[in-house]
Order: C-alpha cells, then sequence, then structure tokens
C-alpha cells in the first residue's frame, strides 16, 4: 500500500508540472529510440556472418584493389596449398541485370555464379531443395524468397524454367532464404559459375583474362593458418598470374570472413559497413542519451524546492533519508521505462526511414528476442539511476526545518543547471559547425568540374533486346519536345566503361575505353584538340591527353604500340575526369560508332539532352523504356549519379543534421524549463529592483545576460575543439574546403539565437509583473 501511494504521489507531482513531464518524457523517448536503433544497427553490422558455421575458418583472397580475383585462381590456390579445404569463389561483378521470363513475365534479375558448393561452404538457409544437390546440375539455379513471389506468386517454382536469353535457360532447384547480415551481398538467382562464360566470354573456369569479376572465398583446415602462406600466393601470382607479372597488382592478403565487413575497398561488390562511421553513430547516440539524462537532473534540482516539501513531511512522518533516496532513483526508473515503452512505439513508425538512411535492413521484431529483452531491461535500470541518482542525493539531503524556514530554497543556487547548460551548448554548438563543415565539403566534391557537361543528361541503361526495340524507343523519345537529342555509349566518364590493361610503349598500364556516337560525344561537352585527319576512322582511337603523357609519347604522334601491335592515333582528346573528383583519373581511349552503320554495335546505353522539366521528362522517357522493352527503367540524371556517388558522406550529414536538431530542441526545452524556474526563483529580486528605480530594460538585459554567457562560455570551449575535429575529417580529402572561421561563429550565433528567444519572453514577463504580487508570492 505503501509503494502504491507512492506511486500515485509521483503521477500526482507529474501532473502538477506538465512541462516538466513532457520535457523529460520527450528527451528520454527520443534519446533511447536513438541509441536503441544505433545499439540495435551496430550489433547487426559486428554480427554479420556470426551465423556462418565455418566463420572461423573461411577467409577472402584480396589485392590492394579489393576481394577480386580470377575465376580460376580459388582452385589453383587449393591445389597448390594444402591447408585449403574448399574454395568456393563467387561471380559477382561484371554481371549485369538479366531480363528473365517465364510465361510472358518479364523480370530483371540480379544473377550470381558460385560453386556447386555454395551450401555446403556457407550456412545460408535453403527454404526449398536438399543442400548437397541442389547445384549439382550445370543447368539448376536457386532462387531467393522474395524473387520467387514477385515472379511465381503462389505457384511452386521447384522444376520450372526461366529463360534467360534465346539460347539458353535455367531450371529451378531451390529456394533460399534472402540473403542478409552477410558480406555477401543479396541475388535474385545462383546459377553454377562455369555457365557465366555463355554470358561473359573473359569469365571462365579455364581462362584468367577478366582478373576482377570474382570473389574468392577459401576455407582451411581446421587449425591451419594459411595468412602465413601470404608471401608464397605472391610468388606465385606474380609468376602465373598475368596481372600481379605485369605489374598492375602488387600486393596479397588473406582476410577472415569475421573481419571482411569493416574492410572497406573501393568499388567492392562485398557488402560492407564503415567502422568510422559506425563509431560516429554511437558516440552521438550517447550525446543525445546524456542531453536527456541532463535535462532530468537539470529539472529535478530545479524542482528541488517543491519536492522538498513532500520529502520534508515523510521525513517528519519517520521515513528514513534511505527509504526517500531509493524513492526518489524508483520514480526515475520509472519515467525510464515509460519512456521505453514510447520509444518502442516511435522506433516502429521511423524504422523504414531508418533502413533506408542506414541501408541496413532492421526489424522491430529482433529486439524481442531473450538478448534484446535482457539488455534493454538493464539498460532502463541503468539510465533510470544515473538519472535520479544525483537528485535524490540532493532532495533528500534537505533537512525539514530548512524546508520550512524556506533556507533549503534559497541555498539550490543552480550550479548544477549552469554546468549542464553550458555543457548542452557546447556539444550543440560543436554538432552544428560539424554538419556546416560537412554539407559545405560535400557539395564543394558534388560540384567540382570534371571536365565535361554533367547538366541535363539523362543516362538509361539499353534495356532491349534487339536493335529494332531500340529502333522503336528511338522514334517515339524524339517526339517528345523537351528532349533536344539523344546519343548512344558504352558507358559514360562517371559510370565507368572498358577497361583494357595491357602493354602500352613498353608500359604496363589499364587504359579506360570509350564507344559512343558524335551525338553522345557533342552532348557530353568532350573537345577534340587535335585531329589527326587519318582516313580509317574505324581502325584507331582518339587518346585522352594523359593516355598520351602516361605512354611519354608527343602530342603529334602517329600511332602507339598496344601488346606489340601498332594502331593509329586519330587525334586527341582534352583531359576529362572519370568517375568523381575523388577517385584517381585513368588514361582514355576514344573510338566513334554510328548505331546505324556499325548493325554489329549493342551500345550500353541511351543518353538524353533535355531542356524542359526534368522530372516530368524523366517520367515521359521511363514510360517509353518500359513499354518497349516490358521490364522495368534503369536510368537517371548524370548529376544525380554524381551526388550518388557520395551517399555515404551525404548519410553522414543527414545523420548530424538530425541528431544536431534533436539536440537543439532538447537544448531548447530544457533551456525554457529552466529559465521559467530560474525567472521564477529570481522573481523578488526582479520585484525589489523594479520598486528601487530600476529600468526594465536594465533588469531584462541582466536577466537574459546570464543566459546568453552560458552559450558564450561554450562556444569558448566548442570552437577549438570542434576545428580540430574538423579538420582532421577534412584531412581525407585531397579535393577540399578551407576551413574558415565563420563556420564556427555561425554556429555559435545560431546557439546564441535560440537561446536569446528560449529566455527572453519569460524575463520579459516576469520585468512586467506587479512587484508587490512578486514579493508576497515569495
Amino acid at each position: 500500500m505503501n509503494s502504491l501511494l507512492n506511486i500515485k504521489s509521483f503521477v500526482k507531482f507529474l501532473a502538477r508540472n506538465k512541462a516538466y513531464t513532457a520535457i523529460n518524457l520527450f528527451g528520454l523517448s527520443i534519446s533511447l529510440m536513438f541509441v536503441i536503433l544505433i545499439a540495435l544497427h551496430t550489433e547487426q553490422s559486428l554480427s554479420v556472418d556470426n551465423f556462418q558455421q565455418d566463420r572461423e575458418r573461411i577467409y577472402v583472397l584480396t589485392s590492394e584493389y579489393g576481394p577480386r580475383t580470377a575465376l580460376p585462381i580459388a582452385y589453383r590456390l587449393q591445389a597448390r596449398f594444402s591447408e585449403i579445404e574448399q574454395v568456393c569463389p563467387i561471380v559477382t561483378d561484371n554481371m549485369p541485370d538479366w531480363h528473365l521470363s517465364y510465361e510472358g513475365k518479364k523480370l530483371r534479375t540480379t544473377i550470381f555464379g558460385v560453386d556447386s558448393s555454395f551450401f555446403n561452404f556457407f550456412s545460408f538457409r535453403l527454404i526449398e531443395g536438399n543442400r548437397n544437390q541442389v547445384l549439382k546440375d550445370p543447368y539448376s539455379a536457386v532462387i531467393s524468397v522474395s524473387y520467387a513471389r514477385k515472379m511465381f506468386g503462389t505457384e511452386d517454382p521447384i522444376g520450372k524454367t526461366l529463360r534467360i536469353s534465346d539460347e539458353t535457360s535455367v531450371i529451378i532447384s531451390g529456394i533460399m532464404e534472402d540473403i542478409r547480415r552477410s558480406v555477401v551481398p543479396y541475388a535474385d538467382m545462383l546459377i553454377r559459375a562455369e555457365r557465366i562464360e555463355e554470358f561473359n566470354s573473359s569469365i571462365s573456369m579455364t581462362e584468367e583474362g577478366n582478373a576482377g569479376a570474382v570473389t574468392a572465398f577459401l576455407k582451411v583446415f581446421p587449425g591451419a593458418d594459411l595468412r602465413t602462406k601470404v608471401d608464397e600466393i605472391l610468388s606465385e601470382f606474380q609468376a602465373n598470374f598475368w596481372i600481379y607479372k605485369m605489374g598492375f597488382w602488387k600486393k596479397v592478403d588473406i582476410i577472415p570472413l569475421k573481419e571482411m565487413f569493416f574492410q572497406s575497398f573501393e568499388g567492392s561488390s562485398l557488402v560492407h559497413g564503415d567502422k568510422r562511421f559506425t563509431l560516429v553513430l554511437m558516440s552521438i547516440g550517447i550525446l543525445i542519451l546524456v542531453f536527456a539524462i541532463f535535462n532530468y537532473i537539470n529539472l529535478t534540482v530545479a524542482q528541488a524546492g517543491q519536492r522538498a516539501k513532500e520529502m520534508a513531511t515523510h521525513r517528519l512522518l519517520g521515513s528514513s533519508r534511505r527509504n526517500l533516496f531509493l524513492r526518489l532513483v524508483a520514480e526515475a526508473t520509472l519515467l525510464t521505462f515509460i519512456s521505453l515503452l514510447v520509444s518502442l512505439f516511435l522506433i516502429l513508425l521511423v524504422l523504414p526511414f531508418v533502413n533506408d538512411l542506414l541501408q541496413t535492413n532492421m526489424k522491430i521484431d529482433d529486439l524481442f528476442s531473450f538478448f534484446w529483452i535482457v539488455i534493454l531491461g538493464g539498460f532502463t535500470l541503468l539510465i533510470g539511476a544515473l538519472s535520479g541518482l544525483l537528485p535524490a542525493f540532493f532532495i533528500s539531503a534537505a533537512k525539514p526545518i530548512d524546508v520550512v524556514r524556506g533556507t533549503f530554497r534559497r541555498q539550490t543556487k543552480m550550479v548544477f543547471s549552469k554546468c549542464f547548460i553550458t555543457f548542452q551548448n557546447v556539444i550543440t554548438i560543436g554538432m552544428v559547425a560539424a554538419a556546416l563543415v560537412m554539407y559545405f565539403q560535400i557539395k564543394h566534391l558534388i560540384e567540382a568540374p570534371l571536365g565535361y557537361n554533367t547538366h541535363r543528361i539523362l543516362v538509361a541503361e539499353n534495356i532491349f533486346e534487339n536493335s529494332s526495340e531500340l529502333t522503336k524507343a528511338e522514334e517515339q523519345l524524339r517526339r517528345i519536345p523537351a528532349i533536344k537529342s539523344i546519343g548512344y555509349t558504352n558507358g559514360t566518364p562517371f559510370g565507368g566503361t572498358n577497361n583494357l590493361s595491357g602493354t602500352y610503349e613498353n608500359k604496363s598500364l589499364s587504359f579506360q575505353e570509350m564507344t559512343l556516337d558524335s551525338a553522345a560525344f557533342r552532348m557530353l561537352g568532350l573537345e577534340i584538340i587535335r585531329d589527326n585527319q587519318v582516313a580509317s576512322a574505324n581502325e584507331g582511337w582518339y587518346l585522352s591527353e594523359k593516355a598520351l603523357r602516361d605512354m611519354e609519347l608527343p602530342m603529334d604522334a602517329a600511332v602507339f604500340h598496344l601488346n606489340g601491335e601498332a594502331i593509329p592515333i586519330l587525334g586527341v582528346v582534352r583531359d576529362f575526369r572519370l568517375w568523381n573528383i575523388t577517385r584517381e583519373n585513368s588514361p582514355v581511349k576514344i573510338q566513334f560508332r554510328d548505331r546505324n552503320k556499325n548493325a554489329r554495335w549493342t551500345p550500353w546505353n541511351v543518353i538524353v539532352e533535355v531542356e524542359g522539366d526534368l522530372a516530368t521528362t524523366y517520367r515521359e522517357v521511363r514510360s517509353v523504356f518500359e513499354e518497349v522493352a516490358k521490364v522495368d527503367f534503369q536510368g537517371d540524371y548524370l548529376e544525380n549519379q554524381i551526388a550518388d556517388s557520395f551517399e555515404n558522406q551525404i548519410r553522414l550529414i543527414q545523420i548530424v543534421a538530425i541528431f544536431a536538431g534533436v539536440a537543439i530542441l532538447i537544448s531548447l526545452l530544457g533551456l525554457i524549463a529552466i529559465s521559467a524556474y530560474f525567472v521564477r526563483q529570481r522573481a523578488q529580486e526582479t520585484a525589489i529592483r523594479r520598486v528601487f528605480g530600476a529600468a526594465i530594460r536594465e533588469v531584462l538585459l541582466r536577466q537574459i545576460g546570464t543566459f546568453l554567457s552560458y552559450v558564450g562560455i561554450a562556444f569558448v570551449i566548442a570552437a577549438p575543439i570542434s576545428w580540430y575535429v574538423m579538420n582532421e575529417w577534412l584531412s581525407d580529402y585531397s579535393y577540399r574546403i578551407g576551413l574558415s572561421p565563420l563556420f564556427f561563429v555561425g554556429a555559435g550565433l545560431f546557439c546564441l539565437s535560440i537561446s536569446f528567444v528560449a529566455v527572453f519572453f519569460q524575463s520579459w514577463q516576469a520585468v512586467h509583473a506587479n512587484p508587490v504580487e512578486s514579493v508576497k508570492n515569495n
């Protein structure tokens, strides 16, 4: 009964102090929501591939360019090194999305080529099919459960035939659970690796010409250590693997599967995380939680006068200080538990947005496992204890005689509040400054000059099965008024072209080969600065300035030599950047083709120059493609593609901005509440100053200035710290902005403005109150 009365008493206190209740509940709920989501994301990141039964024995073969190799290499290593029990190469790169059809229905399909032992090597779950038999037949295929639903609906897919092209098809032999929480990417379909040669002749079980399309997974015998053989593997490659023999690749590493997720290689097809990004998320989440705890402590201590009267009454009725202390901690824990329930509801609402933002696949069901229930229960007790500890100590220490005399209230000088307000402003100023620096840096990267036209150019994948479909689509596109020009190309400067590594002028070089028509060349704004007027243009190439420099040829050179063969130089193209501004540039060869005159040329892309409304034209182009091809349109504006290449940085900005907004909101609400109590506490002093002739302006400035001084102190602390942190962050970019003091001054002025607005109106009401009433009530 006593416990029930305590709860009732606490509920009455919360009801009487609605602002106190709302601010604490909001702050704790929002912060717990963020912390739980970040913890769930971190736990998933740290547990990637933990379900693999043999994860301790699985390794990935890598070079300095990532987990890439040729298809035969894994089998050669198995034959050469007795430590390797089993290999499973997976063909993930240079595999376009295929358009598979079944009974007139056509779907875009992601296909990976894998070793027949895939389901014995890994522990991915099969929903239907035998692990030992499902990929035994060369023409069998396993599809994901999501793809099965899209293609077959409620019909059983097992035994059904899917046509990949006019020449080949597969028979569905199994259904697997969608691949998730693994470095192995999701695929709609798995087929035998040896069949990839049917679609890409450079990838075969016997030829190593395509050296970068395969990820080689190696499983060693129990107790074996393959990492000690790295030098021997490197020597083997330098003697027998062309890309090492020619010096393009120089390093070999064997990385354990359990470490692979946080290995970041540019352009890697494997799923990977960013350890620094995860640490930033965790740090920001903890700061937001600290904000909420500080707000609780701050507001509860500010309310000490009211709670002290209640506690003094209990002391006079015989309650011990220990009982009162535990009661106050229990109240904080109860409020934290209520906030936890609210936060779980909020997580349910925001989870789709969070999954999109973090590029993950978290589910609310994950939080209802035994592990998470224990974690959340313990976490609630910990936060409740931390939140209630200081207020409980402070309030339970009040002596009844001090409360009766009113001296206890005068003893609360808000020392804690001043420290906490300053701390909150330090973090808020730092986060706002960080968001500003990040925004302008990423904007600087996206808008960097690349040496070609990136504006109003729509790049679409050629999804048509034959030339007649492409011609039909072009005819319809030309009827759209907003389309200025249409061109064709094999790749774009940003999206990638064909790579050809070889011996150029006795030097091992990697060239990018770009084939396009004259319309595409003009749309991209590329420039021929020297034309050699070669009659047989089909036999030669235009070269970029960098290509000539790398081969150490003069501008007027007539030919270049590739693997000993002399090839005519048609002319020289002014240098332009491939990919985005952060990537190292490459030499380029350019060849012109006309689709009408070169019937055998199949362009990869259709590019469209738009002079009307971008969004409307995009929809019209998509409609034409999907009407003719009967499959989903794949395309975007070139400038959007460039912006998307900085997706990780943009996501970080968004996250920092969101957290900065939450920090500002929590700080603002806390400041409003604290300033209200502060103004009320000093109401008598304000009234006396008014009675003795102090001007309203003087008293108002005095009260507001007290709070604004905390922002000034916070700025002095935050500015050098955030300057150092952001300078370190910018040092990762070779193309970067200057770190201007205006970023930090702007963040400080912003927080100053927020603080001014928070305290101005309450101070205004206090100085305009009747002095007699203020003295009487205090």
